[in-house]
């Protein structure tokens, strides 16, 4: 028992000393920080707290503890201009209606300061109104769109023109400008500025549109040969017919078209020998009862200095062969007469051969520039064209070919192309036709076009020929120099935006 109390009197005496030091330490802590001024500096990334002890203010030290005070809100920040104080004002942005219909902030005045005045005392204020923007409905837009495009084909030969019309409810002011092409190779473009009025407001927007070329589509026909059909074909690209069409699959092989396929036709022809594979035929599917797209009942005046000015013209009289060279040179030659002439590719020029009606035009080679051949007749491809800079391994590259004829494009007889596989980089428009000659000859390979390809009809190529066309993915945005166009349109640009014209801007009586 002694030696418990002992131990207890020795723990106590502990507690007390610790205690009496405890106390030292923490006003030895209070008196050092009120000197220090509060500032307790981590010497880590976390560190301690600091401690800061507060004298109250006179006016608070008699306010009891634990009564809750509101939350603090920041006061606005004041333009002081002597006895004014202007409150600025943030710019709305812009509004995304589901519908413009619905109803829509008015916008807002923005007080500015005239930066000619410096008296302080009294400035001047200037309101400026900020014009609002909407985004149409995609249904709508479409709808508007889809108008726009038709009214453009519509005035596709007049520079400029104004319609009007009513649409869901709405009425619509537009003005066409017909933009022509800087250069051959450039497509032709028009703007539609349109406005329409909502709630008392005039509301604007620009559309851009792009004229199509034939060489948009991989592969166009308007007519198409009931004796031929598709079978051992490839076609990548968008395709269109405005006829119905002929379709063979058997065992041995299949067409496969590797891209949009539309027909204005209703329908389609099919034949299947032995087991069915027809599956594979339109993997992108086809679309029938589509629009036509019509080709010039009449051939055209073909005037190169209007579709180019910066261009170099060889007018051919009679037949004539044309051979072009890979380092960018190129000769051709009077068949009649037998003489012939040689030249370099000009500098940033086109070139275009155009030949007189009744006229042939024969030729093969490496294309390195940009050409257009045209013939009222009869072009021959007599062997390989290709480029000198073959886009699939170049995508730089800037050579073009466009044959064109009001007539028909051929392709030689074997004995002229000799064996094997024939290869055509061009763009090919023929309004009547494009033939391979001598199909009954033994199968001799694959005619490879890459390119583009339209014709009023086509005439078969097999067993001569297999046939894989491969869209020039650069006719997206160009075409070969003076390739004839649709009237078809299409928008280039469109961010579906409309702007309020302010009150200034707006035409008298709106």
């Amino acid at each position: 028992m002694m030696a418990r109390l002992q131990r207890i009197e020795s723990q106590t005496s502990t507690r007390a000393t610790a205690g009496f030091l405890s106390v030292m330490l923490h006003v030895g802590v209070l008196l050092l920080i009120a000197l220090s001024g509060g500032r307790w500096d981590g010497l880590q990334e976390i560190a301690t707290p600091a401690m800061q002890l507060v004298w109250p203010d006179a006016h608070a030290t008699g306010r009891p503890d634990g009564i809750e005070q509101g939350a603090w809100t920041p006061a606005m920040p004041e333009l002081l201009l002597g006895d004014q104080a202007v409150l600025q004002s943030i710019e709305p942005p812009s509004v995304q209606l589901a519908d413009l219909d619905i109803p829509r902030a008015e916008p807002e005045e923005i007080p500015l300061v005239d930066a000619d005045v410096e008296d302080a005392g009294e400035a001047a204020l200037i309101a400026v109104e900020t014009p609002s923007t909407f985004v149409m409905p995609q249904v709508q837009a479409s709808a508007l769109l889809e108008r726009i495009e038709r009214l453009a084909e519509e005035l596709a030969e007049a520079p400029r023109a104004r319609v009007s019309w009513q649409q869901d409810g709405r009425h619509y002011d537009a003005e066409l400008v017909l933009e022509t092409a800087r250069n051959g190779v450039e497509p032709e473009r028009a703007i539609a500025e349109v406005s329409s009025e909502h709630r008392g407001k005039q509301l604007r927007t620009r559309i851009n549109l792009r004229r199509l070329p034939f060489s948009h589509f991989a592969q166009v026909i308007d007519r198409w040969d009931p004796t031929v059909q598709l079978h051992d074909d490839e076609i990548v690209g968008r395709m269109h017919i405005n006829s119905r069409f002929n379709v063979l699959y058997d065992t041995q092989a299949a067409p496969r078209l590797l891209g949009k396929v539309t027909t204005a036709a209703g329908g389609f022809n099919v034949e299947r020998r032995g087991r069915g594979i027809g599956s594979d035929v339109f993997p992108e599917g086809i679309e029938t009862s589509a629009r036509q797209i019509p080709f010039a009942e009449q051939g055209w005046s073909f005037e190169p200095e209007r579709q180019d000015a910066d261009v170099r013209v060889h007018r051919l009289e009679g037949d004539t062969r044309i051979r072009f060279l890979a380092d960018g040179g190129y000769w051709w030659r009077d068949e009649k007469s037998g003489s012939g002439q040689y030249a370099s590719r000009p500098a940033g020029k086109s070139v275009y051969f155009i030949a007189s009606r009744g006229a042939t035009v024969y030729l093969r080679g490496v294309v390195s520039g940009k050409f257009l051949v045209y013939s009222p007749d009869r072009i021959v491809v007599e062997g390989d064209t290709t480029y000198a800079r073959d886009p699939h391994r170049d995508r730089d590259s800037d050579d073009f070919l466009g044959l064109v004829c009001d007539r028909d494009i051929e392709v030689a007889p074997p004995h002229v192309t000799g064996p094997g596989d024939l290869h055509l980089q061009a763009a090919l428009f023929a309004k009547r036709r494009i033939v391979v000659t001598r199909t009954m000859h033994r199968r001799l390979g694959t005619l490879y076009i890459f390119g583009s390809l339209a014709a009023g009809s086509l005439s078969e190529s097999e067993p001569r020929y297999a046939t894989k066309l491969e869209y020039d993915w650069r006719f997206e945005q160009l075409r070969p120099p003076g390739f004839p166009s649709m009237n078809r349109f299409a928008t280039e640009d469109w961010d579906g935006e409309w702007t309020e014209v302010p009150a200034s801007l707006a035409p008298a009586g709106s």
